[in-house]
């Protein structure tokens, strides 16, 4: 497994990716990219971290400050796909890793994310690597005619 910053190429493994992961079970608004272009206007070139496995990308990684504030600049938020080929390989650790490593050589302080309550996969994922809920926000979606709950997650470094 190769873990870099993506390229322009990945574009198309990239969009693949993210429209067989971010589904009604793993996000509460349709993610979808009509182009190439339109997709790398929104992620350019190394803004997002990449596992290659066999030169197909296996997941990806995203990460910002969530807040544009010098007062906040000590704070990432993540985003984090892994291709259902490669889930259970290993593959969300390895980047989650890199994650860690890059925040820590940024003097990031806290990285924190947010997960729909129903996405039990991805929450004893975060748990795992060190993630604990800091807050809910209870019935803030209406999903598939079901409510579901915004849960707030965050790691301190």
């Amino acid at each position: 497994m190769l873990i870099r910053k993506s390229t322009k190429q990945d574009a198309a493994g990239m969009i693949e990716l993210e429209h067989l992961v971010w589904t009604a079970e793993t996000t509460p608004g349709e993610t979808h990219y009509n182009t190439e272009s339109e997709y790398l206007l929104k992620n350019p070139p190394a803004s997002k971290v990449v596992a290659e496995i066999d030169g197909k990308i296996a997941g990806i990684l995203g990460y910002h400050s969530p807040i544009p504030l010098k007062s906040n600049e000590h704070v990432w938020t993540l985003d984090i796909a892994v291709h259902p080929d490669f889930q259970k390989h290993g593959v969300g650790s390895a980047l989650m890793k890199e994650l860690y490593r890059i925040a820590k050589a940024e003097n990031k302080k806290k990285i924190s994310l947010r997960v729909l309550s129903t996405n039990e996969k991805a929450i004893q994922f975060y748990t795992k690597h060190g993630f604990q809920k800091e807050g809910q926000l209870h019935n803030e979606f209406i999903i598939n005619g079901e409510y579901v709950d915004d849960i707030f997650m965050a790691v301190f470094l």
